[in-house]
């Protein structure tokens, strides 16, 4: 009997496994050296620790500087989708109703359009959320006590209608915004025969969304509409409706303020605002239209007759500079219009019409503007008396007695405008003055019928303050008639105070005004003093952003001027190809910025007056402490390089001063999963409805509730709230920011930040500034006049500072003017921390990739940038050359700002005087290390086995097989 031979093994199959083997071992040495480079992200995505707190005596540390307030996850669940229900139910607006509302209970309804199964929660990017787990209008409908058609949803849950989805860009921006709503052709016979039985009422939900990295779609599309424009299917949609049933309610899920001009056309009987719903708030558009609820909310937006007339609209979109070889610094952006957004445009060219000032053939509002700035309504009437206005030192207090005049209980609005005098002096020095500017507001309570509230508005006299940047180079208070106007919308106040001024009707005002709802201030002579210097802090405020305004540039450039409206109309500047001159191209490069005088700090060193310090130590003292320069010396130059430089969705720990890492995540309608993993809070309506409440409590009420999410998860940094302004309609974000008025969106996010900061959250107010548009906003060169810069789009970011003590901002992507705004020093440190007296952290927008080189390390730090959102441990590393006195007392004081920011923050729960921070290993880098072992023990194996074999086989005298 004889022997089985041994299988040879073949050169081929030999050289395979040596290759095999030494790819894996490369892929094992490339896939550890990523996990490193990446640690923070991926224990952030996998929602796992890095470190733990322990006393002296081994047991945990207890110190709790922020609990909870509901320590039961069931019970904070349900209080936080209570919160999103409210947020949505006092941020609904009435737009227009002729009695149909609310609906009859039990109502058999049916409900119209694609939106009404696939309605929009939020928007893409930071702003989007997991609407898995979000009530739907069904439940919200059912919940009311409404029968709804099931055929007619049936039709466009999973038949023929669903076919047919609106579609948006990407995170990236890829992609577009479109509404692709079921056209008529798609109903089947047995659908439009079940309208017979829910005949009771038709509700029609149209949809528009917006999102991060793209604006909406300004050019008409092949049916001649833009995406705020109704389309063709949406017409014959309204058209099949308003003929079918006598009694249609139309629901607005719109991020934007899409034209409206069709219910002028369609006989429909309502209108609801109801906004984007985040995971509860479509609970209470069932609410809202049985009544359950009354709507209060008001427009924070102008709602045009055509979406293009805004005077911003000339200069959006994607415009090059033609000779620019500037890594992302060849789009720019100009604000040609000035002050004039939104309703400061609409209004104040109104008002030169009735002054006589303006041509009325040029502008006529009745035609131009369809629901004015903070226009809503009610299903009860209120009548208001009794207005008063007590001038202080500081401030005006308005007060107006509201009163519940009909049948149903409600809460009514309060805004107080003011209106600066325009004069000669102020066409001279190029000082623009809107009609009127929002200068504050109040919600009532629940009202019931019959009862009364008298309602106070404090308003500062520090309002009358305007900035001349020509002239005085600061504010100035101009000579001239003040007034205080009260009204239920921008356009009624403003009407008011012509009434006050004389005019009527006949002079061509839409409706009477009534002047017993006005206070007039005269001042006599300018004041140039008062408000030369800070409020806040006493420091001189001059101009900061001389080279934001395109004027540096183009020495003949005009921004709109109510001088001259039509000839300072804005164009689209150099046609949207501009070829630059050499000083621009200069600027825009990355700043020298050494400091030759610069003092190395000192690292690594114990105070011999403090002793050794831990950060727990310091929780509770002021910015400027001297313990603070004794726990700074502490931490070693690695330590505080790695801290300012690898700042993505985490910071670093410091061992040497014992500063715990912090978790920090994106999402400003409540901390998301959307774009690092881990888990996720409650997902909110977005800014826009809650800035719609106006209700400043509200406001407070959902930043705690941020607050309670980011003690139950662990995230001390939330990337919010974001309160950048609604220049134009067809901004892609507006939904993610507050309103086109800096003050009510200053005021809304102050009250974010004072409920987030009472539980701990290290707040990133963003995008710090004139992030107004998503279209290039990598690197954008945006260019505005320093009026405008200060009057309107900083003033959201100065309230917070100034009104809440805000800690955190984040840097926007975009230029002003030519210079990154991370590395603007008059934003970033004259602005921001000498005026208005900010005492924290400013992190840069995303920063982790080699697109973003220009947002230098050294430029940003320099300017008072402190913290880079880079998740590559790798990236902006400098070289020791590099590592000079100026850049090391930079990143001192970066280090300084970080650790205060952190030690106010509920990242340091737990962590007492005594206890320390004790490094953890998370599982994923154990599973990686048994993952490496078991991988490099098969590969050593395999690679011993098949050697073995062949020294075997050449020991025998045998080669190697060849096939």
């Amino acid at each position: 009997m004889s022997r089985k031979q041994p299988r040879r093994l073949s050169t081929p199959v030999a050289i395979g496994a040596y290759t095999l083997c030494a790819a894996l071992a490369g892929g094992l040495v490339v896939g550890n050296v990523y996990a490193s480079t990446y640690s923070d992200l991926i224990s952030v995505y996998l929602d796992q620790s890095t470190q733990k707190v322990v006393t002296a005596d081994g047991a945990e540390g207890d110190a709790d500087y922020f609990p909870a307030t509901y320590t039961d996850e069931a019970e904070r669940d349900a209080y936080l989708a209570d919160v999103g229900t409210r947020i949505s139910a006092g941020g609904i607006t009435l737009i227009q109703d002729d009695g149909v509302l609310p609906l009859t209970g039990g109502a058999r309804i049916s409900v119209f359009g694609q939106d009404s199964v696939d309605p929009v929660y939020g928007g893409t990017g930071a702003g989007s959320l997991d609407a898995s787990t979000a009530v739907d209008l069904e439940q919200s409908f059912a919940d009311a006590g409404f029968e709804v058609n099931p055929v007619l949803r049936e039709f466009y849950a999973s038949g023929p209608g669903a076919e047919y989805r609106k579609t948006v860009p990407d995170v990236y921006g890829e992609g577009e915004f479109a509404v692709n709503e079921v056209p008529q052709s798609a109903y089947t016979a047995e659908v439009t025969a079940s309208y017979a039985d829910y005949a009771d009422a038709a509700v029609v939900v149209l949809g528009r969304s917006g999102g991060e990295s793209g604006d909406l779609g300004m050019t008409p599309d092949a049916d001649g509409s833009t995406y705020l424009q109704l389309t063709r299917e949406e017409r014959d949609l309204l058209t099949a409706v308003t003929t079918e049933f006598d009694d249609v309610v139309l629901l607005l899920n719109t991020q934007n303020p899409v034209e409206l001009g069709f219910l002028d056309e369609y006989p429909v009987d309502a209108t609801l605002w109801v906004g984007a719903f985040g995971q509860t708030g479509a609970a209470a558009v069932g609410q809202v239209l049985s009544g359950e609820v009354n709507p209060s909310g008001a427009l924070v937006d102008t709602y045009a007759y055509d979406s293009l007339s805004a005077p911003a609209n000339a200069n959006l979109g994607s415009y090059d500079i033609v000779n620019s070889e500037v890594d992302r610094g060849n789009q720019y952006m100009v604000y040609a219009e000035g002050v004039y957004v939104g309703y400061r445009y609409y209004e104040t060219r109104y008002e030169d019409v009735v002054l006589g000032n303006e041509d009325p053939a040029a502008f006529d509002y009745a035609t131009a503007v369809q629901f004015p700035f903070g226009h809503g309504l009610s299903y009860t009437t209120f009548d208001w008396t009794d207005y008063a206005v007590t001038e202080g030192d500081d401030a005006f207090t308005v007060e107006v007695t509201v009163t519940n005049a009909g049948d149903v209980a409600g809460r009514d609005v309060v805004q107080v405008y003011l209106q600066q005098p325009y004069t000669d002096a102020d066409r001279t020095a190029g000082v623009e003055k809107p009609a009127v500017e929002l200068a504050g507001y109040a919600k009532t309570g629940d009202l019931a019928p019959g009862e009364q509230e008298t309602v106070a508005v404090e308003v500062p006299r520090e309002l009358m303050k305007a900035y001349d940047s020509e002239g005085a180079g600061t504010y100035v208070v101009g000579a001239g008639d003040y007034y205080l106007a009260a009204g239920h919308d921008a356009h009624d106040a403003l009407n008011n105070v012509l009434a006050a001024k004389g005019f009527t009707t006949a002079d061509g005002m839409t409706a009477e005004g009534d002047a017993t709802f006005t206070h007039q201030v005269t001042v006599d002579a300018a004041d140039t003093t008062t408000y030369a210097v800070s409020q806040a802090t006493g420091e001189a405020i001059t101009n900061q952003f001389e080279d934001v305004d395109i004027r540096r540039y183009d020495p003949e450039f005009t921004y709109l001027s109510r001088a001259d409206w039509t000839g300072t109309w804005p164009t689209t500047y150099a046609d949207g190809a501009w070829t630059a001159p050499e000083q621009l191209l200069a600027d825009l490069e990355i700043p020298d910025v050494e400091d030759p005088d610069a003092t190395e700090p000192v690292t690594g060193t114990v105070s011999d007056e403090f002793g050794e310090l831990t950060a727990a130590m310091l929780v509770g003292e002021e910015h400027d402490a001297p313990a603070w320069d004794a726990l700074l010396d502490q931490m070693t130059v690695a330590e505080m390089d790695e801290l300012v430089r690898v700042g993505g969705y985490a910071t670093k720990r410091v061992d040497s001063v014992q500063l715990p890492a912090t978790v920090d995540k994106d999402g400003p309608a409540g901390i998301s999963d959307t774009l690092v993993g881990g888990q996720s809070g409650m997902g909110y309506p977005p800014a826009i409805v809650l800035a719609s409440t106006w209700d400043d409590a509200l406001a407070e009420e959902f930043g705690a509730a941020i607050g309670e999410d980011s003690i139950a998860l662990g995230v001390a940094g939330w990337y919010g709230p974001a309160a950048n302004i609604h220049r134009s309609p067809y901004s892609g974000r507006n939904f993610e920011y507050y309103a086109e008025d800096g003050l009510l969106s200053g005021a809304m996010s102050a009250a974010v930040v004072d409920g987030a900061q009472s539980k701990g959250v290290l707040v990133f107010a963003k995008h710090f500034a004139l992030n107004d548009q998503e279209t290039n906003r990598i690197g954008l060169a945006t260019f505005a006049d320093e009026q405008a810069i200060r009057q309107v789009y900083l003033t959201p970011f100065e309230m917070m500072v100034r009104d809440a003590d805000a800690r955190g901002m984040m840097a926007s992507m975009n230029r002003l003017g030519a210079r990154w705004s991370g590395a603007h020093e008059g934003l970033m440190t004259s602005a921001l921390r000498d005026e208005w007296g900010f005492r924290g952290v400013v992190v840069t927008d995303q920063a982790s990739f080699s697109v973003f080189a220009y947002e230098d390390l050294r430029a940003g730090l320099a300017a008072g940038t402190d913290l880079w959102l880079n998740t590559d441990a790798t990236l902006w590393k400098l070289s020791d050359a590099d590592m000079t006195p100026s850049v090391l007392a930079d990143m001192r004081r970066a280090s300084h700002n970080i650790a205060y920011a952190v030690t106010a923050s509920n990242a340091m729960n737990g962590l007492a005087a005594d206890s320390r921070l004790v490094a953890v290993t998370p599982p994923w880098q154990w599973a990686l290390w048994a993952a490496d072992a078991v991988l490099g023990l098969l590969m050593v194996g395999a690679v011993v086995l098949v050697t073995r074999k062949l020294v075997r086989q050449r020991r025998e005298g045998a080669a190697p097989a060849t096939a």
